[in-house]
Formats: C-alpha cells, sequence, structure tokens
C-alpha cells in the first residue's frame, strides 16, 4: 500500500474511533504544494490525536490490528518537552503522533476560557508549544465542530516558542563555556569527546540561533536546521562542522563556530552582548 492510501486509511480508522475526539494533521502536508517546505516523497505524517485512552499508543499493537506491523515503534518525549509523541516506522512510511488526553487537552479550552493567568506553568508551556507548532499550518479532521475555535485562538493569541534578547545572550553565555570545555578537551588529546561537542553543543546552538534570525527578518525556517539547503541559507558551510578526526583540524571547525555564533549574536542582539577575553587562558581555537 502506498503512503499516500496509508494516510486516508489511517484517517477512516481515526475517524471511526470513539475513543479518538481530536484528530489534527500538521507540518509539511498541509503545506501548499509551492511551498519550499511542501511535503515529498520522503516526508511523514504527522498528525495530533486527542483521546480517552492515551495508553493505546503506548506500543504498536494498535497498528498491527490495522494490518499495518510497524517495523520500528517508540513512544518518547516530544521535541518541544509539553506532550507525548509516537513514532511508527511502516513499510509505507512514517507516522508522528502527538498524544494529548482528551481530558488535558479540554482543560486547556477551559483555561482559556478563564483567561490566560488561571493556567498552571504547564499549561502556559503546552499552549506556547501548541502555538509553535500550529504556525506552519493545520487542518483538523476530526473535532472540528469543539476544538476549532480553541485552535484559532492559539494561532492568534498565543506566542509561539521564541528566543528573547536576554535568551540569545543565555545562550551565546553558554556557548562560550562550552567552547573552552571543547578546546580543553583538544588541547588534552580527547578527539572524540571534542568532536561530539562541537556537534551537540556549539553547532546545536548556533542552529537555535540562526533559526531565531530567520524568524525575525521574516524569512522561512523550520526548527533543527531542517531545509536550509532548499531554504538558500548562505551560512551553510558554517554549520557542516566539516572536520577530520586531527587535533588541527577539529581546532579549526571549532574555531569556525565560534565565529559564527559571534556573527549571529551581533546580528541578533547587536552590543548588548560581546565575546569575552579569553587570551589569559591560551586556547588554541582562539
Amino acid at each position: 500500500m502506498s503512503e499516500s492510501l496509508f494516510g486516508d486509511f489511517f484517517l477512516k480508522w481515526a475517524i471511526s474511533e470513539p475513543e479518538i475526539c481530536l484528530v489534527a494533521l500538521f507540518g509539511s502536508r498541509v503545506r501548499s504544494v509551492t511551498d519550499i517546505c511542501a511535503a515529498d516523497e520522503n516526508s511523514d505524517w504527522d498528525y495530533q490525536i486527542g483521546t480517552t485512552r492515551p495508553e493505546r499508543f503506548s506500543d504498536g499493537a494498535w497498528l498491527a490490528s490495522m494490518g499495518f506491523p510497524p517495523i520500528n515503534y517508540v513512544e518518547r518525549r516530544g521535541r518541544l518537552g509539553s506532550a507525548r509523541k509516537v513514532t511508527a516506522i511502516l513499510e509505507s512510511g512514517e507516522i508522528d503522533l502527538v498524544i494529548f488526553p482528551a481530558a488535558d487537552f479540554r482543560a486547556l479550552m477551559r483555561w482559556e476560557l478563564e483567561g490566560w493567568d488561571a493556567a498552571p506553568p504547564v499549561g502556559k508551556q503546552a499552549l506556547t508549544d501548541l502555538s509553535t507548532v500550529l504556525q506552519g499550518g493545520y487542518r483538523l479532521v476530526k473535532g472540528e465542530a469543539e476544538f476549532l475555535g480553541f485552535y484559532r485562538w492559539v494561532v492568534e493569541g498565543v506566542r509561539p516558542a521564541r528566543l528573547s534578547d536576554e535568551a540569545v545572550c543565555g545562550l551565546a553565555d553558554g556557548f562560550v563555556c562550552d567552547f573552552v570545555s571543547t578546546s580543553r578537551k583538544l588541547a588534552r588529546g580527547e578527539l572524540l569527546a571534542g568532536q561530539r561537542w562541537l556537534h551537540h553543543h556549539l553547532i546545536e546552538v548556533n542552529y537555535q540561533l540562526l533559526h531565531e534570525l530567520r524568524l525575525r527578518a521574516g524569512l522561512p525556517s523550520l526548527p533543527d536546521g531542517r531545509r536550509l539547503e532548499l531554504l538558500g541559507e548562505a551560512r551553510l558551510s558554517a554549520f557542516s562542522g566539516n572536520a577530520e578526526l586531527t587535533r588541527s583540524s577539529l581546532q579549526a571547525a571549532v574555531k569556525a563556530s565560534a565565529e559564527t555564533c559571534r556573527g549571529l549574536v551581533q546580528d541578533l542582539v547587536g552590543t548588548r552582548w560581546c565575546w569575552p577575553d579569553l587570551s589569559a587562558l591560551h586556547l588554541r581555537a582562539e
């Protein structure tokens, strides 16, 4: 069965299930085919599911009962942190589900009616995360009568997750600390550890800063550095972290990453933050 036909089959199943009160399609598959971030043959299916039985999705038995035993299946914390996410790999494609207990989702709606200040911190974070996801587009395919007004309110009235100037400066300060630590590892000869920190800490911060910079400039941007090549980002080489497993090569990559960080932060907050004087540390990557 093709990926497209599986998507249709899944929707018919979800719509017919009484325990599922909400199905929302989001991500690349709701975008226009002319959009640079539209779905292609490598795109997965992204859904939000509101259900009275969230435990049903803790394993892949529900897919197997439909005749689609998953090749692999995992339930884990979503990227934004406030919801559980299910990812399944099938012969006909991949599917990502953000699972909301129906009671929790309806509680968010009540907080919206009672006023923002009535929401506890976890509720505010969930609303912020939901707004962030929905900004890229969505389509309700089940539960429209009950939830469409709420979705519209979230998109129009809740600020999605963004970096404030203070948060940018905080990321930059953390970058400097990790830059020193990475440089020390390389000087000690811990090349694999230094390579790992280069990618997991330094370049990762730069991706977050670039995403915020593109959003502030009104440019299309996806999290996690996605589709930057297709979006024509001019600084691509600064994010590759391309280096041989030698001290000199990794030190050069770390230095280039630091230069990128300095440029991004300057573009974001100007002179509000500046790179500290590290000359007394005698770092080779400085």
